[in-house]
């Protein structure tokens, strides 16, 4: 099988396109910044394998960790129980006669949800190589959101992990997966709102068919572009390489955030240098943005909204640069067409509607250009 190596430059490239195509969520950058110092310290760097190289008959299932982004950025971060899940479901499957799995497939993009498949895949007794493709080329709020829930993969069996228990469900869809998984982990009273999980056993033929390919190097990509741009044209660079557009250009004057069912609630406002105001309502992941000037959107979900600091650091909203008094721009991008069909549109209008917002969905470039 052809695999592609990732050294330290290439994971730091992958972060920082991966946290801001995150938009938002997808885990804090510095859970992978984590990652990548244990993995180059411990000398078990991970390795890409191309949906192209998998054999038809190969196994591999999915990885992620799930809950609060901020309870994952506090402390020293273990990734163990995601491991744990994954080696379960891949005993599952020998246990049942089915082969081992061979590769590892991720569910999404971010600072965390980047590496959380990269750190299992690396520290597994036999290392495996990462599929580089996802089910999102974004962050999502729900399984449900993903290629491999529009595809019809069964999610089942789902393994969940924590530090000290491991549970297998079987559930019927991505949707009823999502609500079990937010079950049990949210809260003490469930995994403390932190969970390894793994899911979407499929075939190599399977994963070509169910995802977005080179998903992996599209964030790398985008690393290097800001890497390798000046100090002053950062934000440019994130704009020429994303065909992304410039919403707004500020200071964090409020963030406002709580914690329940496993998702972080955040509103920011932005004080605007046009005199504007500028708030981004998230779960976990950026969904929409509104500007004091003008009565519709900025930007809806699945569009995504990604922040930049003043020298070019992409964050999450788990990340400390979301502080009051820091200076962001505020960035649209379209999102692939894989994920601008009716059906996550549909998912994401339910996401939206929770935050309130009741109208229909418009692409990026065409709110952007109602601003001019």
């Amino acid at each position: 099988m052809k695999t592609t190596p990732l050294d330290r430059c290439a994971l730091e490239d992958l972060l920082a396109g991966a946290t801001f195509l995150g938009s938002g969520g997808g885990g804090p950058r510095v859970v992978g910044q984590m990652i990548i110092d244990s993995l180059v310290a411990a000398g078990t760097l991970p390795v890409l394998v191309a949906p192209a190289d998998l054999d038809d008959g190969a196994c591999g299932a999915m990885s992620a960790f799930a809950g609060s982004p901020d309870d994952a950025a506090s402390g020293t971060f273990d990734w163990s129980p995601a491991t744990r899940a994954f080696a379960e479901l891949s005993a599952r499957a020998q246990r049942a006669g089915e082969p081992a799995l061979s590769f590892v497939v991720p569910v999404e993009l971010g600072g965390g949800n980047s590496f959380i498949p990269l750190a299992v895949a690396a520290s597994l007794p036999t290392p495996l190589p990462v599929l580089d493709a996802a089910g999102a080329r974004r962050a999502v709020p729900s399984l449900a959101e993903t290629t491999f829930a529009e595809a019809g993969l069964a999610i089942s069996p789902m393994v969940l992990a924590s530090p000290t228990d491991v549970m297998s469900v079987t559930v019927s869809s991505a949707a009823v997966a999502d609500n079990v998984l937010r079950a049990v982990v949210g809260g003490a009273e469930g995994f403390g709102n932190e969970a390894g999980v793994a899911a979407w056993t499929m075939s190599g033929a399977a994963a070509r068919a169910a995802s977005i390919p080179q998903a992996t190097t599209y964030a790398r990509g985008l690393g290097a572009a800001l890497r390798a741009a000046a100090p002053d044209a950062k934000v440019e660079a994130a704009l020429a390489y994303t065909g992304g557009f410039l919403l707004a250009r500020g200071t964090v004057a409020a963030v406002a955030a709580e914690t329940a069912g496993g998702f972080d609630h955040t509103t920011v406002e932005l004080a605007c240098d046009d005199g504007s105001t500028v708030r981004v309502f998230s779960q976990n992941e950026n969904l929409v943005a509104y500007s004091s000037r003008r009565p519709a959107p900025l930007a809806l979900a699945p569009d995504l909204l990604c922040y930049l600091t003043e020298a070019g650091v992409p964050f999450s909203n788990a990340d400390a640069e979301l502080a009051v008094g820091t200076r962001v721009a505020l960035v649209g991008v379209p999102a692939p067409a894989a994920m601008r069909t009716p059906y996550f549109i549909a998912q994401f209008q339910l996401d939206l509607q929770g935050l309130g917002y009741g109208g229909p969905w418009v692409p990026v470039e065409e709110l952007t250009t109602r601003m001019a």
